[in-house]
């Protein structure tokens, strides 16, 4: 009987010990790899932020885990300074709005959090003392990118979000005060085209030659007619056609994808053909049909004075380039600054 009894005993510990080596990888396996980051594209018209689980050996998204943008108008503001900088009200609503998503950031425990400024921080010549005050007040550094960082970042955040092929892509960002068209070279390296307008200059360029108003009385060029919106459309595509040779060379090549990023794209322009893929017609049609509107009538806000020029922007470049369609992907610069390797080793 003591026999039986220890054998079953022996073979309880025996089955105990097998468990245990059955459980144990399995247990790790569960465990989510990677780390929580997050960065901030605080650009000229508005600060996203993204909060994601990135794989460090490989810099690559293993999930989203929140995104969220905020307007803050840099942009409109730098544009009707009388010194070329940001003034007090705007630089509060930016500090404001870096806390908030920076509070965001800590309650998901991210391992830093890493911001980039683009065009209006470029341009303001009291940039460089608010990005030391936003840090000061935040903890958040500022890094002000250049042009050609910034094509970097947004054609790295919309390959890792697609399977386009990267030797056949460009991506096309515009922003409140740059334009970028990014591909690859036959080298391999990176080629960013500057587009010679984007979405403020656009809008007070229509104010100003257009519609021949003051631009420092008229804030806004709505309404709009049809006549003034067609030769908003020649303008864009006049700019348009003084892009790189390259990148017009490519562009002409019919198995060059064009994918679209950034807010412009995902809130001023996808909303008006409703659909992810852009197609001239139906674009047409639909800024088009909202001729004659007010701002009050357009009902976008602070985003009601670029509701209407915004996607006459797009619509002429698309005409000056002859890009027949683009697929707009919910990307900017916070997408690529989360696995760009210079900022995170």
């Amino acid at each position: 009987m003591r026999l039986k009894r220890q054998s079953l005993t022996l073979l309880i510990v025996l089955l105990g010990i097998l468990l245990m080596i059955i459980w144990i990888p399995t247990n790790k396996a569960i465990v989510s790899p990677g780390e929580v980051r997050a960065a901030m594209d605080i650009g000229s018209g508005a600060t996203n932020i993204i909060v994601a689980k990135v794989d460090p050996k490989t810099d690559k998204i293993i999930a989203k885990i929140y995104s969220k943008s905020i307007a803050v108008p840099y942009q409109k503001h730098l544009e009707s300074s009388t010194d070329n900088t940001f003034d007090q009200i705007v630089m509060d609503q930016g500090i404001e709005a870096i806390k908030a998503l920076k509070q965001v950031a800590n309650d998901y425990q991210a391992k830093k959090v890493i911001a980039v400024a683009t065009a209006a921080f470029r341009q303001a010549a009291n940039a460089e003392q608010f990005a030391k005050k936003i840090e000061a007040e935040t903890g958040v550094q500022v890094r002000i990118i250049n042009q050609d960082e910034e094509g970097i970042l947004a054609f790295r955040g919309a390959l890792a979000l697609t399977t386009a092929n990267p030797e056949n892509t460009i991506v096309w960002d515009i922003g409140g005060g740059s334009m970028q068209l990014t591909s690859l070279s036959k080298e391999g390296t990176y080629l960013v085209e500057k587009g010679k307008t984007a979405s403020i200059p656009f809008k007070n360029a229509v104010i100003t030659q257009i519609k021949h108003q003051d631009i420092q009385s008229v804030q806004t060029p709505n309404p709009m007619t049809k006549e003034e919106m067609q030769s908003a459309v020649k303008l864009a595509s006049t700019k348009a056609k003084e892009t790189d040779q390259a990148i017009i060379t490519k562009l002409n090549d019919p198995q060059t994808t064009v994918l679209s990023v950034g807010n412009l794209f995902n809130y001023g322009v996808k909303p008006i053909v409703d659909n992810k893929v852009i197609k001239i017609d139906a674009l047409e049609n639909g800024v088009f049909a909202l001729a004659g509107k007010t701002d009050e009538q357009l009902g976008k806000g602070s985003l009601s004075e670029v509701a209407v020029t915004n996607p006459l922007l797009v619509l002429g470049y698309m005409k000056g380039l002859n890009i027949h369609q683009t697929e707009v992907v919910d990307v900017n610069n916070a997408d690529g600054a989360l696995t760009y390797p210079a900022y995170w080793n």
